[in-house]
C-alpha cells in the first residue's frame, strides 16, 4: 500500500514537473526511480547506493546531475 501511494504521488509530481518543463534529468532514469541524493563523485554516490540496498534493493542509478553540471552525482533508486 505505502509503495502504491509512494508511487501514485511520484507520478502527480513527475507530471507536474513535464507540464511546467522542469523535469531535467528525471527522464534519464525512467520510469520509477527517485532522486534519493546527490554526491560529489561517482564511487561516493554508489557507496551510498551500496550501502542502502536493505532500503530500495541492489538496483540503482548513478547518473551526472545534468551535462551542465557533471560534478554533481545523483543516486537514484527504486522503491
Amino acid at each position: 500500500m505505502y509503495r502504491r501511494v509512494a508511487a501514485a504521488l511520484a507520478t502527480a509530481a513527475t507530471a507536474g514537473a513535464l507540464a511546467l518543463g522542469t523535469a531535467g534529468t528525471a527522464e534519464a532514469a525512467g520510469p520509477g526511480f527517485y532522486a534519493r541524493s546527490h554526491h560529489s563523485s561517482y564511487a561516493e554516490c554508489q557507496a551510498a547506493g551500496r550501502a542502502g540496498e536493505w532500503i530500495w534493493g541492489k538496483i540503482f542509478l548513478c547518473e551526472p546531475f545534468t551535462s551542465t553540471r557533471p560534478d554533481v552525482i545523483v543516486l537514484w533508486v527504486r522503491y
